[in-house]
């Protein structure tokens, strides 16, 4: 890695993170292990410059410990409660419609100050179905120590529309984390995305969720349909990081047909067993 000359004054820069395949983390921590007993080098690097930059107070509220609790009922739903996010988070924007344009005039990442961006994060080698290359930011409203956004370059003003390149990235930034709890998420226009601009959500969740473990029906050979949810949801598995180009690109094309239909989407992407498990 290496730090910015702007570093050197006190100022916090982003670090260069290159890594490669071997770098993959296919079998994350057990539950029961010790938390945080052995990161990887992406955990390190994130939190390391996240609690960096909650100490030099360059989010909106500082994170404290947040009541949680496993809700009664056969699906175990975990509740959270975070007071500042709701009252000093920054107002999400109007949605329109499921294509809505972006508009550089409303608040977009080119608008983050240069010390919320922790690292530049760049896979080695390129390839015939190279991932987007990512910055990875903080958000400024966090719902969990470790929340962070998952950016591609700013300055292009990509609509908040799932691509394919982005979601790889996304993939393979959650296979470098070796805490099981890692997770990756998108908020599609019209499913409680705040800003219009293309962006991903990463996050580190202290407990496994039912999601994870939920019953599939198969649809065909790549596509299930989760059971026993609390709303509808197709699962997209993939065994390894060899089918995630493949995976991806079966998402985005999920994603455009629900849009076309004029149905808002989110996506989820975690740990977790194998359909037929």
């Amino acid at each position: 890695m290496a730090a910015a000359a702007g570093e050197e004054l006190g100022e916090p820069s982003p670090r260069d993170f290159e890594y490669r395949e071997e770098d993959f983390v296919l079998r994350a921590a057990e539950w029961g292990a010790e938390p945080g007993s052995a990161p990887s080098r992406f955990d390190r690097a994130l939190l390391d410059g996240w609690n960096d930059r909650m100490e030099r107070g360059l989010f909106r509220y500082r994170l404290g410990p947040l009541p949680t609790r496993v809700l009664p009922g056969p699906m175990r739903l975990v509740a959270q409660l975070n007071q500042q996010r709701g009252s000093e988070r920054r107002p999400p924007q109007a949605v329109h419609s499921l294509r809505q344009p972006f508009d550089p005039r409303a608040f977009n990442f080119t608008r983050i100050r240069p010390g919320e961006v922790l690292l530049r994060l760049r896979r080695a080698g390129g390839g015939p179905d190279p991932p987007e290359p990512l910055l990875v930011a903080i958000n400024a409203s966090p719902l969990e120590r470790g929340h962070v956004l998952l950016l591609p370059e700013p300055a292009r003003g990509l609509p908040q529309a799932l691509t394919a390149p982005l979601l790889l990235a996304g993939l393979e930034a959650a296979l470098l984390s070796a805490h099981p709890g890692f997770r990756v998420g998108f908020n599609g226009l019209g499913g409680c995305a705040s800003v219009n601009h293309l962006h991903l959500h990463g996050l580190y969740l202290p407990r496994p969720l039912p999601v994870e473990a939920a019953p599939a029906r198969p649809l065909s050979p790549r596509l299930s349909l989760l059971r026993d949810v609390p709303a509808p949801a197709f699962l997209f598995y993939a065994a390894g990081p060899a089918a995630l180009g493949a995976l991806s690109r079966d998402v985005c094309r999920a994603a455009e047909h629900l849009a076309a239909a004029g149905l808002a989407c989110n996506l989820f992407a975690t740990r977790g067993d194998p359909p037929e498990g």
